[in-house]
C-alpha cells in the first residue's frame, strides 16, 4: 500500500504522512453558538485567539448532511437543528467564510460530522457507503468551486463510527438491533455485522480519494471500536483517529466518581470534579502505566496497517465547568499528549475543553502555546 509523500501548499499529494498537527476540536459548536449572545465562535477573533493560542489545524463539524443536496435535487441555505437550543444553521455560507478565514491564518481545517438531527430528518438518508460518499464530495466540491478545498488536510467521514448517535442513518445496515438499546455498545459484532463496518471502511474513502486525491482519509472510533476494528481490512484508510478518555478504564471511573456526572443534581457534579483532581494526584502515575500500554496497542496496530494514528478526542469528561479542577484537566492532558508524542501520535488536541466557551482552560494562553508546542516540534513521525 503506497502512502503519503509530503505536506505542501496544496495539501496531501498522493497517499502519505500527515503534516504535524496541534488541534482543538470545536465540533458543531462552531456553527451552533456562532450566535450565542456570548459571542465565543465570532469569526474572524476566534481564530486569531486560536493562532495566537499556537495551533495550526481545527477539528469541525461540517454538517455535509446539510451541505449535499436532498432527494429532491434542491439544496437549502438554513436548517433548523433539533435539540442545542433548536438553531437555525446556514452551513453552507458558514463553511465557506470558515474555511476562508482559516486559509489567511494558515490554519488546516480537519473535517468531521456527528451527523446531528434537524426537522428534515436529513441524517437518515445517510445510510450507504455510497450516501457517506455522495455528501462529503458534494461538501468538498463546494469547497473547490470556491478555491478552498487547499485548506482541508483531512476528512474523518463519520465521527466515533458504529457510535449510535453518529451512525444513525447506517445502524439498521450495520447491526441487527435498536440503536437505543443501551447495551448496544457492549454486544459483540455478529459475522455479517464485521462484514458490513468493512465495506465502509473500504468503499466511502477509496471512492473519495478517488475524487480528491490531495485529501487524507480516515474514520474516528472509540478506543472500543478501535479494539473492534484490528479484525476488519483497514487498508483503505489514511489514519485512525482514536478518541481516548480517562474514564474508558471503568475502575478510573469510579475512582474520579464518574457516576456523579450522571447525576442532575448540581452539588454531586460539582465534587465530582474535585474528587476526579483528587484522584488523579493519588493515583496518576499508576494510570499513566496504564496509558503507555493503551498507547503502544495502537501504535503496533497503526504501524502495522500502515496507518497513521490520530487522537482527535479526549481526554477527560468534566461534569461541571462552573466547578471545575483546571489544572487537573491540564495535568491529564499533558500526560496524554507526552505518551502519544513518545508513541508516534503526531496530530492530536491539547485538551477537548480547548475551546472558548471552556474560559477556565480557554484564558490559559501558555499553557496551551506550551501544548502545541510541545506536538508540533516534539518526537512523533
Amino acid at each position: 500500500m503506497l502512502r503519503l509523500s509530503r505536506f505542501g501548499e496544496k495539501g496531501l499529494s498522493t497517499r502519505g504522512a500527515l503534516p504535524r498537527l496541534a488541534m482543538t476540536s470545536w465540533g458543531h459548536d462552531w456553527l451552533t453558538r456562532r450566535d450565542a449572545p456570548q459571542g465565543e465562535y465570532r469569526v474572524p477573533q476566534v481564530l486569531d485567539e486560536l493562532c495566537e493560542r499556537g495551533y495550526n489545524a481545527l477539528r469541525v463539524d461540517a454538517f455535509p448532511h446539510l451541505l449535499a443536496t436532498g432527494s429532491d435535487g434542491v439544496h437549502s441555505e438554513r436548517f433548523q437543528l433539533l435539540g442545542h437550543g433548536n438553531p437555525w444553521l446556514a452551513p453552507r455560507k458558514q463553511l465557506l467564510d470558515l474555511a476562508s478565514q482559516a486559509r489567511s491564518r494558515n490554519l488546516r481545517l480537519w473535517l468531521t460530522s456527528r451527523f446531528l438531527n434537524d426537522t428534515q430528518a436529513r441524517r437518515a438518508f445517510v445510510r450507504r457507503p455510497r450516501d457517506f460518499v455522495d455528501v462529503w464530495s458534494q461538501t468538498l466540491q463546494l469547497l473547490a468551486e470556491h478555491q478552498l478545498l487547499d485548506t482541508v488536510v483531512a476528512v474523518d467521514f463519520c465521527d466515533e463510527f458504529t457510535s449510535p448517535e453518529t451512525t444513525h442513518g447506517a445502524w439498521r445496515s450495520l447491526f441487527p438491533r435498536h440503536p437505543l438499546n443501551p447495551l448496544s455498545r457492549l454486544m459483540d459484532w455478529s459475522a455479517e455485522s464485521e462484514q458490513a463496518v468493512e465495506r465502509y471502511l473500504l468503499d466511502v474513502p477509496r471512492a473519495l480519494r478517488a475524487l480528491f486525491p490531495t485529501i487524507a482519509f480516515g474514520v474516528s472510533v472509540s478506543t472500543q471500536t478501535e479494539a473492534r476494528l484490528r479484525k476488519l481490512d483497514t487498508s483503505e484508510l489514511d489514519f485512525i483517529d482514536t478518541h481516548f478518555w480517562l474514564d474508558d478504564d471503568p475502575r478510573i471511573g469510579l475512582m474520579t466518581g464518574a457516576p456523579l456526572a450522571l447525576t442532575g443534581n448540581r452539588l454531586a457534579r460539582a465534587v465530582q470534579t474535585q474528587l476526579a483532581g483528587l484522584a488523579w494526584r493519588t493515583r496518576g502515575v499508576a494510570w499513566v502505566r496504564q496509558l503507555e500500554e493503551r498507547f503502544e496497542t495502537l501504535s503496533e496496530f497503526a504501524r502495522l496497517r500502515r496507518l497513521q494514528p490520530v487522537v482527535g478526542g479526549g481526554y477527560v469528561h468534566v461534569a461541571s465547568e462552573a466547578a471545575a479542577d483546571w489544572r487537573w484537566v491540564q495535568d491529564v492532558s499533558e500526560a496524554m499528549i507526552t505518551t502519544a508524542l513518545g508513541h508516534g501520535v503526531s496530530c492530536m488536541i491539547t485538551a477537548q475543553q480547548a475551546r472558548p466557551q471552556s474560559q477556565g482552560l480557554w484564558r490559559e494562553i501558555d499553557w496551551h502555546r506550551d501544548m502545541t508546542h510541545r506536538i508540533l516540534t516534539g518526537p512523533g513521525r
